[in-house]
């Protein structure tokens, strides 16, 4: 039984955890955790010992009486407020998380038809099909010194996934303008680097299940950055320990459309962090490794092969495709370690014995996997290959002289910020 199993099992499994909760809630020491009075009929040297079947009754009527008490602490509740209009603007100012106050830079909404810095603003209406019914898809581009890197691509992907999930473009919204409002949200941030996410939804209109009942295509965009704590700078350094998820992998189609339905991604990480280890892995119906629960994977085999999962079960990444067009010259120009690059299926057991394994993702872009449910990976070690294929990535997205894999942030625009290539 997996851990997420186990651990579902513990929280829900018994009325009396439920109670002892419900005690801890409330500010007050669960009454099945308290210790037991002692009898007490007088000189301790002189009480006679109560009778068996007084001994039963009493015992009985306390167990009645802790009952009646913890039903009677469940049974508490308080009014709900109905809040004026004024009320719940207050309520979203008060309810905002320290990193929404910090990371939240700019937000889009076609609903508000226009951009918004306050992070308290930063809503999407109730009947949004994306919220009730997950339909609607997505996709991230990282922001590079002033500059959105591989936008074309990630906008085209999002397109792709929009088509298959049949949601059109809103009403006035060109492909053209939808690139020019992205820009303009990343300006008026005013962040040089962070991460640009954007989202296309069937719309609002009701709480059925169709999206024919939508009024509109909805179109969000969201600009936050991601500072990592000092402890996890150097875990590239490091590696991650990962395991063979016991999470079923997604159906091919929905696995290689990128759509607001990442449960299963979730729980994928969440078993594998509940039984200690950094990241799960899925594997396919023919025991095929597939990818992470956001990024894709590759194996470096002992012949210096760097094995790519075909993206039949998976998403197609936008990194790992940009890494294996860099590869090529990368080994021509003297890339040590690997020779050549392949995209074909490869069984856990393969990936297993490689000599490195490492996930790719436009957030990473590598990190080492040391270790694969008991065994480790290669030496334990990160990879010489690993390594330097997340200098090149790195390299790749700093804004340079003639790149196309990068447009700049109009700031001035926006904020009367100077150019970044000034």
């Amino acid at each position: 039984m997996s851990a997420l199993h186990a651990t579902c099992g513990r929280q829900f499994g018994t009325t009396a955890a439920a109670a002892a909760y419900s005690s801890r809630g409330s500010g007050r020491t669960a009454l099945a955790a308290r210790p037991q009075e002692s009898w007490s009929f007088g000189p301790a040297a002189k009480a006679p010992r109560p009778p068996a079947t007084a001994l039963r009754v009493q015992a009985a009527a306390a167990a009645d009486q802790q009952q009646q008490q913890e039903q009677q602490q469940r049974a508490r509740t308080v009014p709900t407020r109905r809040l004026s209009s004024q009320e719940a603007i207050e309520a979203l100012y008060a309810s905002q998380h320290t990193a929404q106050r910090k990371t939240y830079a700019a937000f889009y909404s076609s609903e508000l038809g226009g951009i918004v810095t306050d992070p308290a603003l930063m809503v999407v209406q109730i009947d949004d099909h994306m919220l009730h019914r997950g339909h609607a898809v997505f996709d991230t581009a990282l922001l590079v010194d002033g500059h959105l890197y591989q936008l074309d691509q990630h906008l085209e992907r999002l397109l792709t996934s929009a088509a298959r999930a049949a949601i059109p473009l809103p009403s006035g919204l060109s492909v053209e303008q939808m690139k020019r409002t992205i820009l303009e949200t990343a300006a008026a941030s005013c962040k040089l680097n962070g991460r640009v996410r954007f989202w296309l939804s069937a719309g609002r209109g009701g709480f059925g299940l169709s999206g024919s009942e939508c009024l509109d295509s909805t179109f969000y965009c969201v600009v936050y950055t991601h500072e990592k704590p000092e402890e996890e700078l150097d875990d590239y350094l490091q590696g991650w320990r990962v395991k063979t998820s016991p999470v079923p992998i997604k159906a091919p189609f929905f696995a290689g459309l990128k759509s607001t339905n990442y449960l299963p991604n979730a729980l994928n990480l969440m078993d594998a962090e509940a039984e200690g280890f950094d990241q799960g892995i899925f594997v396919d119906a023919d025991g095929n490794v597939a990818e992470g629960p956001n990024m894709n994977l590759a194996c470096l085999l002992e012949d210096g092969t760097l094995v790519v999962p075909p993206f039949d079960s998976c998403l197609a990444g936008i990194t790992i495709q940009r890494m294996m067009q860099l590869l090529p010259s990368a080994i021509e120009g003297g890339m040590e370690g690997v020779r050549r690059v392949e995209q074909r299926p490869i069984s856990v057991a393969e990936a297993q014995a490689a000599k490195e394994v490492f996930f790719v993702g436009s957030t990473l872009p590598v990190m080492s996997v040391v270790q694969w449910n008991e065994k480790l990976v290669g030496d334990g070690t990160v990879g010489i290959v690993a390594l330097q294929v997340r200098v090149m990535l790195q390299n790749d997205a700093k804004p340079r002289d003639g790149s196309d894999q990068h447009i700049e942030v109009p700031y001035g625009y926006l904020t009367g910020m100077p150019a970044q290539t000034e």
